[in-house]
């Protein structure tokens, strides 16, 4: 009986970590929408403006090109089930994580390499130009930006001892701000970071230019609820990477039922703090710069990897062995 208590305790705390992922995920972005209007001098649309473009989007008819197959509609769910899947290794405000186990930093970079699967077939199957020409652009990204994400959290394994990133972030509770193989593997995430949520400089998520969108090219042909499952996997995936971030800049501890419900409100709202900081900056930053040309972003993505490969040499001269 005690077994069973456990099993389902753990099911519905899994459950509530990954809605609370869904329900913050559209207010995220609705941030970073209003972030990058004050810079611009404007109003700009409200921060729950992301929730009611997705209750538009699930009301209206879906068009389905006569090329497209099967694949075409599976795509949108097996994308966001990819994400979700990602979401269950993230360590949550509180430190936890439901999948939390050995190997699990590599069950992330998979996850996510898995949507950018489903997500390219999907560019293809509408037999379109630009879904095409997208899709070729979003495997050249992932190529450059895959092995610096993996890279890095493969470092922080090696100075935490934990290839869990629940482990990883507890480690790091232990280990000073400022020590250098940690610091580069922040300049690493945060470079990958704005890579894989589709930013500038790297790219510009609220464009539909022919010769500059990567992401968007390949949703030219969706509309509907697909459309809507699509927009809502990127900003769940936006909510994970920027967690995952924060929790790396300032772990927040593994807090557990005994703290009570001040600890857990106190790391519920210490990691919503940093998150929105984190959302801020990536606004700042998307307003103070403008897109690199397709041509200078393996130059943009070789620094990021350079910075990862500089933290595994850093902590083997400090340590002496990884």
């Amino acid at each position: 009986m005690d077994v069973l208590v456990i099993v389902i305790n753990r099911l519905l705390l899994g459950f509530g970590h990954l809605a609370l992922f869904l329900v913050a995920a559209p207010l995220l972005q609705g941030f970073i929408k209003k972030s990058k209007a004050f810079w611009q001098m404007r109003q700009g649309p409200s921060i729950f403006q992301p929730y009611r473009d997705i209750r538009k989007l699930m009301s209206k008819e879906e068009l389905i090109s006569e090329h497209a197959s099967w694949i075409f509609l599976l795509v949108p769910r097996l994308v966001l089930v990819s994400t979700l899947m990602a979401g269950l290794v993230i360590p949550s405000p509180w430190g936890w994580a439901p999948m939390s186990g050995w190997g699990d930093l590599f069950l992330f970079g998979t996850s996510l390499g898995l949507a950018r699967l489903f997500l390219t077939l999907s560019g293809l199957e509408g037999a379109g130009t630009f879904g095409g020409m997208g899709s070729s652009r979003e495997l050249f990204l992932g190529l450059l930006t895959e092995p610096a994400l993996l890279l890095g959290l493969i470092v922080l394994a090696f100075i935490t001892g934990s290839t869990s990133l629940q482990g990883i972030v507890t480690g790091l509770g232990n280990v000073s701000p400022i020590y250098i193989p940690r610091l580069l593997v922040l300049v690493t995430l945060g470079m990958v970071s704005i890579a894989e949520m589709g930013r500038i400089p790297v790219d510009n998520p609220d464009t539909h230019l022919e010769l500059t969108m990567i992401h968007e090219g390949m949703l030219l042909e969706y509309s509907g609820p697909s459309l809507a499952l699509l927009n809502f996997a990127e900003q769940v995936k936006q909510l994970l990477l920027l967690v995952l971030l924060a929790q790396i800049v300032w772990p927040s501890g593994l807090i557990t039922v005994s703290a009570g419900l001040g600890g857990i409100l106190w790391g519920f709202c210490f990691t919503g703090v940093k998150v929105v900081a984190l959302g801020f900056f990536f606004a700042t930053v998307e307003s103070l710069f403008v897109k690199r040309r397709l041509f200078l972003l393996p130059n943009y993505l070789a620094t990021s990897t350079a910075s990862a490969l500089l933290a595994l040499i850093s902590l083997w001269i400090i340590r002496g062995q990884i």
